[in-house]
């Protein structure tokens, strides 16, 4: 069984003695031996650690800053040069790992957990990331990538995910990065609301782009509302055209034969 584990859970499994407090604490580790015994195969969004990780008030900063890099390349053919630029990620602009989520890291990856990465066109990258992030092989790769950017497309459709921090830059400027940059001090909130959304709804386009049974999450919008991914009405509508099902640490737990 696939299972993308959201923010809000990973943590808590992956290093169940950092939590004995939560109230589901017998679930989280009846869902790690599951993990151990290759019941289930785990993932987790990059997401967490390029966009989440960053603290909520330096999100505003964070994106106006950001700049991908622009790559030159010379090809000489018949004594004629041709210059391209490409586009890439600059991940030297991230700033790393929040302490709280590398604490957590190695106890996941030790378990069998996937980082796995929605790529978008100089997308942010977490440099602490990179060697750790699953690697597809061959038509998997192809496949995934195809699903990935159909979800991801249908998501912004609605206007949930990453359309949510694109239609707040341009209440500023046509080229929304620019517009997050010119965006009033007191826009910070709501900045940093819509990268926690964008992590969102990429986290649920590669859930399904995984074909996970599952993505394993407590999160009920309670901060985005019915536009969030995870509003009532657009998880009837991702379940209704691709069966995409949330489900909670307790409820997972009380489907798995480990005892």
């Amino acid at each position: 069984m696939k299972i993308l584990f959201d923010s809000n859970v990973w943590r808590h499994i992956a290093s169940p003695d950092h939590f004995p407090n939560d109230p589901s604490i017998t679930s989280l580790r009846k869902i790690r031996d599951s993990i151990l015994n290759t019941e289930i195969i785990p993932y987790i969004s990059e997401t967490v650690f390029t966009l989440e990780t960053i603290e909520r008030k330096k999100r505003k900063e964070f994106i106006s800053k950001y700049r991908p890099g622009i790559v030159f390349t010379e090809k000489i053919d018949n004594q004629s040069t041709t210059t391209r630029s490409i586009i890439q990620s600059d991940s030297s602009k991230h700033y790393g790992n929040h302490p709280i989520l590398a604490e957590h890291l190695n106890d996941a990856i030790s378990i069998g957990f996937r980082i796995v990465r929605f790529p978008r066109l100089a997308g942010i990258k977490n440099p602490e990331i990179e060697k750790l992030r699953y690697k597809f092989t061959g038509d998997n790769l192809k496949n995934y990538h195809e699903k990935l950017f159909e979800v991801g497309t249908r998501i912004q459709s609605i206007g949930a995910g990453f359309e949510q921090i694109k239609i707040l830059g341009e209440k500023y400027d046509p080229n929304w990065i620019e517009g997050i940059d010119k965006a009033p001090d007191e826009e910070w909130g709501y900045i940093a609301n819509a990268m926690a959304e964008w992590a969102d709804g990429d986290s649920v386009a590669i859930s399904i782009a995984l074909r996970c049974e599952f993505m394993c999450t407590r999160d009920i919008a309670k901060k985005s509302g019915e536009k969030s991914v995870f509003g009532e009405t657009n998880l009837k509508l991702l379940k209704s055209e691709f069966g995409f099902e949330t489900i909670t640490p307790d409820k997972l737990a009380s489907m798995l034969k480990i005892r």
